[in-house]
């Protein structure tokens, strides 16, 4: 058993494809299977249903994929170890999040790292806060960095930065007459007077009105919902949409009104922007956090990456390359 098997197993059970994971895995799909056939003929055990569509893991199959990860973990865990006695000239740092996160807080992050530690690998999982739960419970990633909170029996959480919700409203919007003067996207970047003299509205003034929500991500359908409960009301849901992004999108077409963070305003690099209305501190405020598997081992390189990260939200860099 090597780590190629361990790994191209992996691939196949993830993507449920044997199609998919030779994309993944830039091989041929026949040579994928003929290799994956070689595993089972050489173990003696079949390790994927392929009577089914999409192909599904035996009982077999499961703990194999349960115990190759963990192998694949322990691997990478070895060579931190030894990457830290050779003073960090080689080895891995494993960080998940959102692809919005991704775009908005982490891109300004990995390239100030990689020129201070240029033998160091940045490998970056891409996935909602329920699948990064799950990675860092296997110990298949360092951090999550988002706003979700996790129990801390399992998970140590540190406090980056403070981000916020507005409501985003088309400026042809009838509801635009019921609320004050709009905050723009330089108001928030730039926190101009008239951003510091804003008072928070009450939600409860759309209440009536049809919200677009993503389906997906850390300010979903679920996030929406919780705010608007907070308020006193449950949110008209008129379109259910894959990302935050398109949310902003939506809004800005006025085909309805979201709640946006301000990272996406930051960050977002959008030519047009709707209205933005403050919302009050006790259902807007969310932190965004580096999350961390307790008693995971920790690289010196991984250390570093989250000392480094910590470091650019204090000084504010993280919020550079936003609005002008």
């Amino acid at each position: 058993m090597n780590t190629q098997q361990l790994t191209y197993v992996i691939a196949v059970a993830d993507c449920q494809s044997f199609s998919k994971a030779a994309e993944k895995l830039f091989v041929t799909q026949p040579s994928l299977s003929q290799y994956i056939h070689s595993i089972e003929k050489q173990l003696g055990v079949q390790l994927f249903d392929r009577s089914s569509s999409p192909i599904r893991l035996t009982d077999a199959g499961k703990l194999y994929v349960s115990w190759a990860r963990k192998l694949l973990s322990m691997e990478e865990d070895m060579n931190n170890a030894l990457s830290d006695l050779m003073g960090m000239q080689t080895g891995s740092v494993r960080i998940g999040a959102s692809s919005f996160r991704v775009r908005c807080l982490l891109a300004r992050s990995i390239a100030e790292f990689h020129e201070h530690h240029p033998g160091i690998r940045l490998s970056i999982q891409e996935a909602d806060m329920r699948q990064l739960r799950e990675l860092l419970g296997a110990a298949e990633i360092d951090f999550a960095i988002g706003t979700v909170s996790f129990e801390e029996r399992n998970f140590h959480a540190e406090t980056l930065a403070a981000e916020r919700l507005y409501l985003a409203v088309s400026p042809k919007h009838p509801l635009t007459a019921r609320l004050p003067e709009p905050l723009t996207a330089a108001d928030i970047c730039q926190a101009t007077p008239h951003f510091l003299r804003q008072k928070p509205i009450d939600l409860r003034t759309a209440e009536h009105e049809t919200f677009v929500a993503a389906n997906a991500g850390e300010y979903d359908q679920e996030s929406l919902n919780e705010v608007c409960r907070q308020t006193g009301f449950t949110p008209k849901i008129a379109y259910c949409v894959q990302t935050i992004e398109t949310v902003f999108s939506f809004v800005c077409a006025n085909m309805g009104i979201g709640l946006l963070p301000d990272s996406l305003i930051y960050y977002g690099n959008f030519r047009e922007h709707p209205n933005y209305y403050l919302l009050p501190e006790d259902i807007s405020v969310f932190g965004i956090s580096l999350i961390s598997k307790r008693n995971a081992y920790l690289s010196k390189a991984a250390e570093a990456y989250a000392l480094l990260l910590k470091q650019l939200v204090d000084v504010g860099t993280w919020r550079m390359g936003g609005m002008q």
